[in-house]
């Protein structure tokens, strides 16, 4: 897929592209070492093993997980995205 940015001109300032070549390399090694495993598994291989090291690490440690959302930071999230919802909605019709 591609995303791009745009400028109210709409002259395109960046193009990303997923997968890149090194996120492909990752995908075609992730579907050799868990075959049959849900696409989508694959593509977000790399950013699962960062978060279980992360965890896993302030687990030994006794810290917290750097760049990881708490529980209280997660139900935040979960009261603006219910305050937005309604709003967000009406927008869409």
């Amino acid at each position: 897929s591609i995303g791009l940015v745009t400028d109210e001109a709409g002259k395109e300032l960046v193009r990303y592209t997923m997968p890149d070549p090194e996120d492909s390399a990752a995908i075609e090694d992730a579907e050799k070492r868990i075959p049959g495993a849900m696409p989508y598994f694959y593509v977000q291989d790399p950013d699962y093993f960062k978060l279980k090291q992360r965890v896993a690490q302030a687990i030994a440690t006794g810290g917290s997980a750097e760049g990881v959302a708490t529980i209280d930071v997660a139900v935040e999230t979960l009261r603006v995205a219910e305050y937005l919802t309604p709003t967000l909605m009406e927008q869409l019709k």
